[in-house]
């Protein structure tokens, strides 16, 4: 899933925090209304701690790093050479259960569960990784690196052993004939640029991997690396290669791959590589991303750099114009005559039915309009500019309801416009708050959060701390009770509706709202007042962020793309489909090791259940010290509390989806608590 799709499903309330650093420093108390699972003694001081997506607890010491098994507490691996690594140096490989460590002269790849490693660059002997990609559908990590002497190389490694399925280095071969003069010159200048340019990857079903260089497009055997076939793109201008590449899957077509290269689109044919369409598809501006609708294939533009664009280039307040276009599936021909001319860069297609809401930047500034998909119309007359970025439409009875988010500079809002007049229906929009400088900027702060029960849109501004219910079908507006204050100057940084009502969550308050708008239950536990503690707090381990990317990747790219583009039913839909790829125990897990995906499976069934509590460090009571407390976001009361002692910054991580709080007690010593 993508970045915002993420953050739909993942309210930040559900991050837990890590600290980053730790000295030497007297033990802290037994904590109380927690159980103590088991203590671990380590071989040198730990440093830091890190939940991983897959299950495993990472502990760095001085003297290694080295994975714990939450539920027993026994260290399942070690690894001496990444002892006393920083913990931003050790990290989830995006998409994947992986981890990879990097140090000066090694980058490492490993699965986090067992240990085993599945990539170390010394065994090509690499002095850069160019790109690197797990490849789920054939259980592999495909690596492009360049050598400090000899050619570069392209190699595909085991998830699960590590084992070199094979090492291919003549991809960046020219394979035309080779020419003299400054020919030559051309040809050798785009092959050393070509090794230096990160892949375009592709897996095109289990046996191939179709892979873009700047020399063309290439198709690999996924077991052996060998070349099955190679394609030219079919630029503007004979022999230049395309500046802007994409590649895209065939979501409902098996047979092909879709190319985005520069202006224009093609479709191949995966057998053998050949051209599906007579001539690509051209769109005013490069190929930003595809929507694959049932009426056909929404080709999106990007505004390229003024001296790179092609055609005919119209420039407005320093803006390169540009031109949507609707492609059919069985020849690649386009529906309307001429492209759609759009303002800017076409960021999203959300659709709605028939029809896909249109977002367009433009130098900062956002436009929408709503595309009818079958005949490559425009529904509004001209686009519509709103405040902020868009995050969130649905086309409903009383027209284009949408949500946006601010940025330094720009509100959000809602409302919703009339298709009709193309003119906003409310004159007061709900809108967020904004900082009167951008130096202090939170966007989370000032955003508008929002959740959808039945037909009713709830939504919370910061602007003026007040709840408003909004009416999908009616198109109508009203603020339900008064003003929410939160204390210690604090505005929520997520909502969520639950049965006792609907849950405004800050990183130290709570409060429990009826859907009428009256505080049922409101706390407030103030942060302590220490730089150590405060960076431990807001240190972000994404554990939860890091299941669904894995889930999102192991369920393959057509998933991956399909939940770009989806609206809030969609992604709801597809979360379902991720669910049941893991309950199964699919072949998309196949190519972890066993231990991995079991756990992966367990943990990311476990995760579905949204969480009934969040975790906020304040002072102790008696002012002595400092804990950590399990808030329930029903009752708003502490369900168990942690005591962390004086320490400035404790070393400690708490694991939601397990129920586990990891806390070093003494120099070398870690101990698991059952919460």
């Amino acid at each position: 899933m993508t970045a915002d799709c993420r953050r739909a499903l993942l309210p930040l309330s559900l991050l837990v925090a890590i600290s980053t650093t730790a000295h030497a420093q007297t033990a802290a108390p037994a904590p109380s209304g927690a159980t103590a699972a088991w203590t671990l003694k380590t071989k040198g001081d730990i440093r830091w701690q890190q939940v991983t997506p897959a299950g495993a607890l990472l502990v760095s010491t001085d003297a290694a790093l080295a994975g714990v098994d939450i539920e027993r507490g026994q260290a399942m691996w070690e690894k001496p050479e990444l002892g006393g690594l920083p913990a931003d140096s050790v990290r989830m490989v995006e998409g994947s259960l992986l981890m990879e460590a990097a140090r000066p002269g090694l980058w490492l790849v490993f699965d986090p569960v067992t240990g085993a490693v599945v990539f170390d660059s010394r065994r090509l002997n690499l002095a850069q990784i160019v790109t690197r990609r797990v490849l789920p559908q054939s259980g592999t990590l495909l690596v492009h690196g360049r050598r400090a002497a000899g050619p570069p190389v392209v190699a595909l490694y085991d998830l699960a052993t590590g084992e070199q399925r094979w090492a291919n280095e003549g991809l960046f071969e020219q394979t035309e004939p080779q020419k003299k003069g400054l020919g030559g010159l051309m040809q050798r200048l785009v092959t050393a640029a070509s090794e230096a340019t990160a892949l375009e990857v592709l897996q095109a079903g289990p046996d191939m991997i179709v892979v873009h260089t700047l020399m063309g497009l290439r198709a690999l055997d996924a077991r052996s690396g060998a070349v099955r076939w190679s394609a030219v793109l079919p630029t503007a201008r004979a022999g230049n290669p395309a500046r802007h590449v994409r590649l895209f899957p065939s979501l409902d077509k098996t047979d092909r791959i879709y190319v985005g290269f520069d202006d224009r689109l093609m479709a191949y044919r995966l057998a053998d590589g050949q051209a599906l369409w007579s001539k690509p598809p051209t769109i005013e501006g490069w190929v930003h991303g595809i929507v694959q609708h049932p009426s056909g294939i929404i080709i999106l533009p990007e505004s390229p750099p003024a001296n790179q664009a092609t055609g005919n280039v119209r420039i407005v307040n320093g803006v390169v114009q540009t031109g949507l276009n609707v492609a059919r599936y069985d020849d690649g021909t386009t529906i309307a005559d001429k492209p759609l001319r759009m303002r800017g860069t076409v960021t999203d297609a959300m659709i709605t039915g028939g029809s896909a809401v249109l977002a367009v930047d433009a130098e900062s500034r956002t436009f929408v309009n709503v595309l009818d998909v079958a005949t490559a119309s425009l529904r509004l007359k001209k686009d519509v500019k709103i405040k902020g970025q868009l995050a969130y439409a649905e086309l409903t009875p009383a027209g284009l309801l949408y949500i946006s988010r601010p940025d330094v500079s720009t509100n959000a809002e809602v409302n919703v416009i009339d298709l009709a007049s193309g003119e906003p229906k409310f004159k007061d929009a709900i809108e967020s708050g904004k900082p009167l400088s951008s130096s202090d900027y939170n966007a989370a702060r000032y955003s508008l959060h929002h959740a959808v029960e039945g037909t009713t849109l709830y939504v919370f501004a910061s602007h003026d701390h007040r709840l408003y219910a909004v009416d999908r079908t009616a198109g109508t507006f009203r603020a339900l009770g008064g003003e929410i204050k939160l204390q210690g100057d604090e505005d929520p940084v997520d909502m969520e509706i639950r049965p006792a009502g609907l849950v405004l969550i800050a990183p130290q308050n709570l409060v429990v709202v009826a859907r009428d708008g009256q505080v049922k239950q409101q706390v407030y536990y103030p942060a302590p007042q220490l730089p150590g503690l405060l960076r431990a707090l807001y240190r972000i381990n994404a554990v939860r962020a890091g299941l669904y990317g894995a889930a999102a990747s192991a369920y393959g790219d057509a998933f991956a793309q399909a939940s770009r583009n989806a609206t809030d039913s969609t992604a709801r839909h597809i979360t379902g489909q991720l669910a049941t790829a893991y309950s199964s125990g699919g072949a998309q897990l196949a190519g972890y090791s066993h231990q991995a995906a079991a756990l992966a499976s367990k943990r990311f069934k476990a995760s579905l259940a949204v969480p009934g509590s969040v975790f906020m460090l304040t002072r102790a009571p008696d002012g002595n010290g400092n804990v950590l407390l399990q808030v329930d976001k029903d009752s708003a009361q502490p369900r168990s509390r942690v005591d962390l002692g004086k320490e400035r910054e404790p070393v400690y991580a708490v694991d939601d989806v397990a129920g586990m709080l990891f806390l070093r007690t003494t120099t070398g010593t870690l101990v698991g608590y059952r919460l």
